[in-house]
């Protein structure tokens, strides 16, 4: 029957569902880097280097919120490692229940977010717990992508640019059948991005509502698919 797995010619869907995943990233970050202060919620290295600037006196950057944001992400990614670890021979269930709760950690932040205004000079409270709640849930998705190994990794932007260059004709490689979907990531952080920015303008809950959406209906698109008992 059609979708089954292991069936011959029928690639896996899961990349198609991740580049939807990918996309809620870039909102994410969006959101957190022009709404709450300069900070990141699932790209940590830019975490780690705004912690390290702001230490050294640099202006305009909040330790505290590049605190938050790194706390929360390890908290949420070790909560992550060990639902999957307790839960990954039920693949399916594994899968949907993080992307529940990622999308459940998104929702919350949103309500959080109602009527708030992206940080101006000083950030208020409710900015950081909106940072600490994304953070999240952004933790537990990237301990899942990792323990998943799948081709695209929904965080790991910099992995998946240096990959596909290494794969491709310029950088000695022969290529693989994975490099749409490497171009896919690239590109769907991108849009998410515009994406996350131009509803920033709108609301801040809303651009969290869409991401929200997108880690659930992705993940749980892809399980709802036959394919995914494989």
């Amino acid at each position: 029957m059609p979708g089954r797995p292991g069936r011959p010619g029928r690639p896996d869907p899961l990349p198609k569902a991740l580049l939807v995943v990918t996309a809620a990233t870039g909102i994410v970050d969006a959101v957190a880097y022009l709404g709450l202060g300069q900070v990141f919620t699932a790209f940590m290295t830019g975490n780690i280097l705004f912690l390290g600037f702001s230490l050294a006196g640099a202006q305009g950057l909040s330790p505290i919120g590049s605190g938050t944001a790194l706390t929360a992400f390890g908290v949420g990614a070790v909560a992550g490692s060990r639902l999957g670890a307790a839960t990954s021979e039920r693949r399916r269930r594994w899968l949907l229940t993080s992307a529940a709760l990622a999308a459940t950690l998104l929702v919350a932040a949103a309500l959080t977010a109602i009527g708030l205004r992206p940080v101006g000079r000083h950030p208020e409270p409710r900015h950081y717990a909106v940072t600490a709640l994304i953070a999240l849930a952004m933790g537990l998705r990237s301990a899942t992508m990792w323990r998943l190994g799948a081709v695209l990794n929904t965080t790991l932007i910099t992995g998946t640019l240096v990959t596909l260059i290494r794969w491709s004709s310029l950088g000695g490689g022969t290529g693989d059948s994975a490099q749409r979907y490497r171009v896919g990531g690239l590109l769907a952080v991108l849009v998410g991005a515009v994406a996350g920015a131009l509803l920033l303008r709108v609301s801040m809950t809303v651009a969290l509502l869409l991401a929200a959406a997108g880690v659930f209906v992705g993940i749980g698109g892809y399980v709802a698919l036959p394919a995914s008992r494989s």
